[in-house]
C-alpha cells in the first residue's frame, strides 16, 4: 500500500488558494488566472453574503481517502409483486432462486463507491465534493521529503483519522447500494414482475488491495443563523457551515442551500409591488379598448405598495424560518427510515428468514440454513449494518463533531464485528438443536415401525424430547414435567412465553397471558424511555414490537395451540 497524492495542483494554484484564503480572513478579495481559484473565490463570496454575522475563511487542502480495488461476485433475491390489471391488487411471492449478477466482476478505485473519505473533520458529504470518476488513477507517489513534511506545496495533508478496514465497511455499503439499483431492474425484466420489495445483494469477495490517496480541494467554512447546542435546552450556538469545491478542473461544489431573508423580501416585494402598479394601469385601459367591464377594481399606488408589503414579510418569515423547516423534514426522513427498518427486520426475524425459524428447516437442508428460508442471514446482518451507518452519516449533520463522530464510527464498527459473531453463534446452537431433534423423530418413527405404538410406548412421543405437544386433544393440561423434572408438552420455539416472563409456568391460562402482557407493556412502551440514550430508545422499541406479537399470537387459541405444538407459521 503506497501513499499517493494527487498532482493536479501545480504550485501556481496552490499559491492562488493560500493567498485567497488569507485574503478571506482579512476581510480582502482575491482574483486567480485559474479555473480552481475562481471558483473557490467565488464560493468565499458567496460565504461572506449568505453569512450575514461572522467571518468567513476558504483554504487549500488535501483530503484524505481509502481507495480500494476489488474483484467480487454478487447475486440477488427479491420478493417479487406481480399487480392484477383488473383489481390492481399486487401478489407477491418469493423468488425461487437467486439470480447471479456478476463472477468475478472488478470494482475499481476509480469508481466513486470505492473511494472513502477518511477523515472525521467535516461531514461525509464534504469529501465527495473531492472525489470523482478517475481521479485516483492520475495521482502521482509522494516524494519522500512530502511525507516527513505532511505537505505538498506548502498545503498540509490532512491526517487520515479513519480505519482501513472501518473504511471498507462503508465501500461496501455503498457498492451494494449500487448493486441493488442494478438487481432491481434486471430481476424485473427477467421475471416481469411489476413490483419488487426486499431487494437483497450478497456479495462474494475474492480480492482486495486499498492505498492512501490525498485529493485536492478548498474548503470554506462560514456561519449563516444559530442552531441548539445537541443534548441542552436552550443554548444558542453560532450554525456553522463548510463547503467543499474540487481542486480540479471538472471539480464539483457541494454547498448548502440557503435563502437571504433581505434579499427574499426585497425581491418579493418588488415583484408584486410591480405586478400591482400594472395590473391598475391594464385594468384601467384593457377593457374598455376590448369593450368590456373593467374585470378588476383599479389599484393604485398606495393598495399596491401595501400589497408588497404584506408580500415582502411573508417571504422574509418564510426564508427565516426555511433551515428550521428543513431540520424538520430531515428528522422525520429518519424517523420514518428508522419505522421502516424496525417493522423489515422483526418481520423476517419473526415469520421469514431469522435464525430461529430457519433452524428446523436447516438442519436437513444445509444450504437452506445458510441462506434462510427464502432469505439470508447475511441479510439480517446487512439490514442492522445499513441502519447503523445511516444513522451515523445523517443524524443532525448540523451537529457534526469530530471526535463524537469518530468514537461513534469506531464503537458501530466493533459491534457489528460482534453481532455477526453473536449469531453465527445462535444460528449454530439452533441448528444443532434442531439436528438432535430431527435424530430423535427419526429414531421414534423407527421404533414405531418395529414395534408399534403399543400402550407400552403410548406416552413416549416427539414432544418429550421438546419438539412440541402432540395431538389434538392436547391442551395446557398436557403441559408437565418428565421424571428428569425437565419440562415438556410446551414448544417456545419462537421465545413468546419468554417475552412474556411465562417461560417456567407450568400451565399458563388466557388471563395469565394478558396480565403479563400488561406487566411487561408497563416496563417496555417506548413513552417511558424518552430521556434515555439512542441506543437504549432503539433496543425497548424492538422489544416491545415483539412483546405485542407474541401476546397478539397467544391470545388467540387457535394460534397458541398451533404455536405450542411447534407448528405455528405467520
Amino acid at each position: 500500500m503506497g501513499l499517493h497524492a494527487h498532482s493536479l495542483l501545480d504550485s501556481k494554484a496552490i499559491a492562488n488558494g493560500a493567498a485567497a484564503s488569507a485574503a478571506a480572513r482579512s476581510g480582502g478579495s482575491s482574483s486567480s488566472s485559474s479555473d480552481s481559484s475562481r471558483k473557490a473565490s467565488a464560493a468565499s463570496s458567496k460565504g461572506s453574503s449568505g453569512s450575514g454575522a461572522g467571518e468567513s475563511s476558504i483554504a487549500p487542502a488535501y483530503l484524505p481517502f481509502w481507495v480500494f480495488d476489488a474483484e467480487f461476485s454478487a447475486e440477488a433475491r427479491a420478493c417479487l409483486g406481480y399487480r392484477d390489471e383488473k383489481t390492481k391488487e399486487v401478489v407477491w411471492k418469493e423468488q425461487s432462486d437467486p439470480m447471479q449478477l456478476s463472477s468475478r466482476a472488478a470494482a475499481a478505485g476509480d469508481r466513486e463507491a470505492m473511494q472513502v473519505y477518511a477523515s472525521y473533520q467535516h461531514v461525509r458529504e464534504v469529501g465527495s465534493g473531492a472525489a470523482g470518476a478517475g481521479l485516483p488513477g492520475r495521482a502521482r507517489p509522494l516524494s519522500q521529503a512530502e511525507a516527513e513534511a505532511g505537505a505538498v506545496g506548502g498545503v498540509a495533508l490532512t491526517e487520515p483519522a479513519m480505519r482501513q478496514g472501518l473504511a471498507w465497511a462503508l465501500a461496501v455499503r455503498a457498492l451494494t447500494s449500487e448493486q441493488v439499483v442494478e438487481a432491481e431492474a434486471r430481476i424485473k425484466a427477467a421475471t416481469g414482475a411489476t413490483d419488487l420489495k426486499e431487494v437483497h445483494v450478497a456479495l462474494q469477495l475474492h480480492s482486495r488491495s486499498a492505498r492512501l490517496v490525498f485529493l485536492p480541494a478548498y474548503i470554506a467554512v462560514y456561519v449563516y443563523g444559530t442552531r441548539y447546542k445537541q443534548g441542552t435546552s436552550g443554548v444558542i450556538l453560532p450554525q456553522v457551515f463548510t463547503v467543499a469545491i474540487g481542486g480540479t478542473v471538472a471539480g464539483r461544489v457541494l454547498a448548502p442551500q440557503h435563502v437571504s431573508p433581505t434579499k427574499a423580501s426585497l425581491g418579493t416585494g418588488g415583484l408584486v409591488g410591480g405586478l400591482g402598479l400594472m395590473s391598475g394601469d391594464f385594468s384601467g385601459w384593457l377593457p374598455p379598448l376590448l369593450g368590456l367591464e373593467p374585470l378588476l377594481p383599479q389599484l393604485g399606488a398606495v393598495e399596491a405598495i401595501t400589497l408588497a408589503a404584506l408580500a415582502a414579510s411573508g417571504a422574509g418569515m418564510w426564508a427565516h424560518q426555511r433551515p428550521a423547516t428543513q431540520r424538520s423534514h430531515h428528522v422525520a426522513q429518519q424517523v420514518r427510515a428508522d419505522y421502516e427498518f424496525y417493522k423489515q427486520y422483526d418481520r423476517h426475524e419473526t415469520f421469514g428468514s431469522g435464525a430461529g425459524v430457519n433452524a428446523a428447516a436447516g438442519a436437513k437442508d444445509p444450504e437452506k440454513a445458510a441462506r434462510g428460508s427464502g432469505g439470508n442471514e447475511e441479510y439480517m446482518l446487512w439490514l442492522w449494518a445499513d441502519a447503523d451507518w445511516r444513522r451515523w452519516e445523517h443524524d443532525e449533520p448540523w451537529n457534526w463533531v469530530e471526535e463524537e463522530r469518530k468514537k461513534w464510527a469506531e464503537d458501530l464498527w466493533r459491534k457489528q464485528a460482534l453481532r455477526r459473531l453473536e449469531r453465527q453463534r445462535y444460528v449454530a446452537k439452533m441448528e444443532a438443536e434442531a439436528a438432535r431433534r430431527v435424530v430423535e423423530e427419526e429414531a421414534e418413527e423407527r421404533r414405531e415401525r418395529m414395534y408399534g405404538s403399543s400402550a407400552r410406548f403410548s406416552h413416549h412421543r416427539p414432544r418429550d424430547h421438546g419438539r412440541g405437544a402432540g395431538g389434538d386433544d392436547d391442551g395446557e393440561e398436557g403441559v408437565g414435567y418428565s421424571s428428569s423434572g425437565r419440562r415438556r408438552g410446551r414448544s417456545d420455539f419462537l421465545g413468546y412465553y419468554r417475552v412474556l416472563g411465562l417461560q417456567d409456568a407450568e400451565a399458563v391460562s388466557s388471563d395469565d397471558i394478558k396480565q403479563a402482557f400488561k406487566q411487561q407493556a408497563l416496563l417496555l412502551h417506548p413513552d417511558k424511555h424518552v430521556g434515555a440514550a439512542d441506543e437504549a430508545q432503539r433496543t425497548v422499541l424492538v422489544q416491545f414490537q415483539k412483546l405485542q406479537i407474541a401476546y397478539d399470537t397467544l391470545k388467540d387459541s387457535e394460534k397458541r395451540r398451533l404455536y405450542d405444538r411447534g407448528q405455528f407459521m405467520e
